[in-house]
């Protein structure tokens, strides 16, 4: 057996090491990652837990670890820090890093974890290390690892939460942290192009984050007053096309927002360097006879992950700390496979795991709001292939 990664102490602001919580962040990067850690660290510390992180997500608890140590203790204070160092402990001091972009501590979607050996490994990992409690911090994909950790950890389950983080906001039930903060950094993007195109009469076509559903570039794209949206699962005849490139030849000035996963199949056929969702919009526009002139300039602007790294909103920040103390409460009272949610102040509690899929649907009261063209052919191909229900 592999010795431990790590030796414990007993900091003076635990009571007991018989609570010892592994907060694992992993997924693509969000505002508001480093919101969560602060908010465990603090309910955690105040409930008499030892908070850790992983340093590299799931890869921390696998040989795939790339870095040491593998895991550090979360405290508040510089001065405890300081001595959990003396002793050889490895500490951070969360107390002032509520507002930090990014996180520390997180992957970018560790690929290894669908190898069920690394699974296993990372499961004797948290039994070999004595942790007590597990929170694992992302969005979907994070959310889905977690599960199926869980299902090789021996029975019974270490006490388990989710904290729901993402730009995409793709589960059902609840608000991801940093959803509210990747549309506002978003939205000034959007805005400062529209502005230009009005300046300089343009069409700008701009990608914008949304693999799936396109959830962050249409709350853009609706914010700015874009004149268009275009999201992942829309697939437009010829005729549909023709009706858009006609429309945009004759107006004077225009912003259109293309969700980065638009014929993102499609475009992965055509082989070769990859083509933007933007590019491959603008291409489709000019067959359709919207050519970029010096008379009628039409851009299409590439996608940038700018927006993952911004500050959190200060909302998503009070989203974080009433998420740790809704989760801790819950521990308190004996659940597990727990997602805290908070939609909104008078909104808020956990959900069972089993009750928790993804949600990948636009909000149906938005469709309105996807076209200040007034193109008839477009909203009707929306209306019959791309609503149903309570969303599209």
């Amino acid at each position: 057996m592999s010795p431990p990664a790590l030796s414990f102490g007993s900091p003076k602001s635990v009571a007991s090491s018989e609570r010892r919580l592994l907060v694992v962040f992993d997924g693509g990067d969000a505002p508001g990652y480093s919101s969560v850690a602060v908010a465990i660290t603090e309910e955690g510390t105040r409930r008499g837990y030892e908070v850790w992180a992983a340093c590299e997500g799931f890869r921390s608890l696998t040989s795939d670890a790339t870095t040491e140590p593998r895991f550090e203790r979360l405290i508040l204070g510089r001065g405890e820090r300081y001595e959990l160092l003396g002793k050889g402990i490895p500490a951070r001091s969360m107390a002032r890093r509520v507002l930090d972009a990014g996180s520390d501590f997180r992957s970018e979607r560790y690929r290894g974890f669908l190898d069920r050996a690394k699974r296993i490994e990372a499961a004797e990992t948290i039994r070999t290390q004595g942790f007590t409690h597990l929170v694992c911090v992302g969005g979907n994909g994070t959310f889905e690892g977690t599960k199926a950790l869980l299902a090789e950890l021996s029975a019974p389950h270490p006490p388990t939460g989710f904290i729901n983080v993402s730009i995409d906001n793709d589960l059902a039930g609840d608000r991801a942290i940093g959803f509210l903060s990747g549309v506002e950094a978003g939205s000034q993007i959007a805005r400062g192009l529209a502005e230009d195109a009005y300046t300089h009469k343009r069409v700008y076509l701009l990608e914008m984050m949304g693999n799936r559903s396109g959830r962050h570039a249409l709350h853009c794209a609706v914010g700015v007053r874009a004149h268009l949206v275009i999201l992942p699962f829309f697939r437009f005849t010829d005729e549909v096309l023709a009706e858009i490139a006609e429309s945009l030849a004759r107006t004077e000035y225009a912003l259109v927002i293309v969700a980065e996963g638009y014929e993102a199949d499609r475009r992965k056929s055509l082989g070769g360097d990859p083509v933007s969702a933007s590019e491959f919009l603008r291409r489709q526009l000019a067959e359709a006879g919207l050519k970029d002139s010096s008379a009628k300039r039409v851009i299409a602007e590439p996608f940038t992950r700018y927006i993952r790294g911004v500050r959190p909103a200060f909302l998503d920040v009070s989203a974080a700390f009433l998420k740790a103390v809704i989760l801790f409460a819950a521990f308190e009272e004996g659940h597990t496979e727990i997602m805290p949610y908070v939609i909104a102040a008078g909104d808020a509690g956990v959900r069972s795991f089993a009750d928790v899929t993804r949600e990948d649907r636009v909000e149906r009261s938005l469709l309105p709001l996807l076209d200040r063209l007034g193109l008839p052919k477009f909203q009707s191909l929306v209306r019959e292939r791309f609503a149903s229900g309570g969303g599209m």
